[in-house]
């Protein structure tokens, strides 16, 4: 998100046999006789006895009935201890226009509510009126660093433990960089790259044994190729923008808006409706991750001003993404090209900051050369459409299909979207050969030589 608008064993016990000597007997017994035994007289076997009948066991009271889950739980992870406070506050402002409902627990952790005072956690109510005026159900503090993996981490599995539901969706808002990386807390000059974001969603996925269903990222850039890459084995759909969004960032009414709101027997939907969770609603089916993630998509289609794009992909088909573009990666190392054959394409792809639309990249350089190439570039795109479930796009952008990625390694680190410069310059930045998707496919060498 930008300015550019406004997680018996039962004791074992010895029993040792008593032995005690038989009193002296006045004649000595018969060996053979029928109640004899020979060296000891045994006495005759008691008569058989009906067996006594045993107490009925108590009843055990019946198990008290469990809860039915409730479809959702939202949790807004805002990191809004920046100069997007603001903005980012308002967003919460918006999501209590729904609150949660019988079907969906909506939560928030925010830092500094009011400005400077504690990071809280909120449980978020309906209330259609300006401010929150949700309860805080934890406070944090005021020295607690929301740009810390083991922050992001504790954050998930307090939402999952005590409000738990069949669907779990997180949504981090703050800043973000793509492959650079997200969150930026001022009061700590903290930023967490993408190796922390992904230890966050690890350590999160230990602590509770659950994945996370929908990963939206209402923040700039972040509907990355490398980004995907990385935090693919942590989530089942990814919800971002390839672009920079504008302050306003999300609708939060109307990205809510499709999950059920029944505070009675019937069931409807509050915001705007939403094509894909109507059509889940009509059929009185549960809405699905799929249509969740398609509703963000649509809701950002309302809303291209601060949204110029917006994508969901299925992660589960990331790996054959990543695997084709390995694939294209080597054809153009062994092919011969340099980097005078490929600086038309760089310019000509679709940019986004620092980055270019993956499709168009690579649609570029099959145009331009064919053979081998084009055969590699026609099995990314072939994957592609398995994984991306949809895709929006302003007129500006008319070849974001749907995933950025680096295509020049030699731009400035530093170059992250109305963060101030005083502020990059004391943050700590990844390399992008430290990137899992550089370190698992030839991409990154690919560029040392073409780019």
């Amino acid at each position: 998100m930008t300015l550019s608008s406004v997680s018996q064993a039962r004791p074992f016990v010895a029993a040792s046999a008593a032995r005690a000597s038989a009193p002296a007997a006045e004649q000595a017994p018969v060996c053979g006789d029928s109640v004899v035994f020979c060296g000891q007289q045994q006495p005759a076997p008691p008569a058989q006895q009906p067996p006594a009948e045993q107490p009925a066991p108590p009843q055990q009271p019946p198990a008290p009935p469990q809860p039915e889950l409730k479809d959702w739980t939202v949790l807004v992870y805002s990191v809004s201890d920046n100069n997007l406070y603001r903005y980012m506050q308002m967003d919460l402002d918006e999501a209590e226009r729904i609150g949660s409902t019988n079907e969906m627990n909506l939560l928030a952790e925010t830092s500094h509510q009011p400005r400077g005072g504690n990071v809280v956690r909120l449980k978020l109510e309906t209330d259609a009126t300006p401010g929150l005026k949700s309860p805080v159900v934890q406070d944090l503090g005021r020295q607690h660093d929301m740009a810390k993996s083991s922050s992001l981490a504790d954050s998930i599995a307090w939402a999952m433990k005590e409000y738990p539901s069949k669907n779990f969706m997180l949504i981090c808002s703050d800043h973000g960089a793509g492959w650079k990386g997200a969150h930026h807390a001022e009061s700590t000059d903290s930023w967490m790259n993408l190796s922390d974001l992904e230890d966050g969603l690890r350590q999160a996925q230990e602590q509770t044994g659950k994945k996370i269903d929908v990963l939206g990222f209402d923040e700039c850039l972040m509907a990355s190729t490398e980004v995907a890459h990385q935090l693919q084995p942590y989530a089942n759909y990814l919800v971002a923008s390839e672009e920079t969004e504008g302050g306003a960032g999300w609708q939060y009414d109307q990205a809510l808006g499709g999950a059920k709101t029944s505070n009675s027997n019937s069931r409807v939907l509050s915001g705007k409706v939403l094509n894909y969770a109507a059509a889940a609603l009509r059929s009185r089916e549960p809405l699905t991750p799929e249509s969740m993630a398609k509703g963000i998509v649509q809701m950002a289609e309302g809303h291209q001003r601060d949204l110029g794009t917006m994508s969901a992909v299925d992660l589960n088909k990331m790996p054959a993404v990543s695997a084709a573009l390995d694939n294209f990666a080597g054809v153009v190392l062994d092919s011969g090209l340099t980097k005078a054959d490929f600086q038309s394409v760089a310019q000509k792809a679709q940019k986004f900051a620092d980055f270019a639309d993956m499709a168009h990249f690579v649609d570029l350089a099959s145009e331009k050369f064919g053979g081998a190439v084009k055969e590699a570039a026609d099995g990314i795109k072939t994957a592609l459409a398995d994984a991306l479930v949809a895709n929006q796009h302003s007129a500006s952008y008319p070849n974001a299909r749907g995933l950025n990625i680096e295509i020049d390694r030699q731009a400035s680190l530093l170059n992250i979207p109305n963060m101030d410069e005083g502020d990059i310059n004391r943050l700590s930045f990844d390399k992008y050969s430290n990137t899992k998707f550089a370190k698992d496919t030839r991409w990154d060498e690919m560029l040392q030589k073409v780019r």
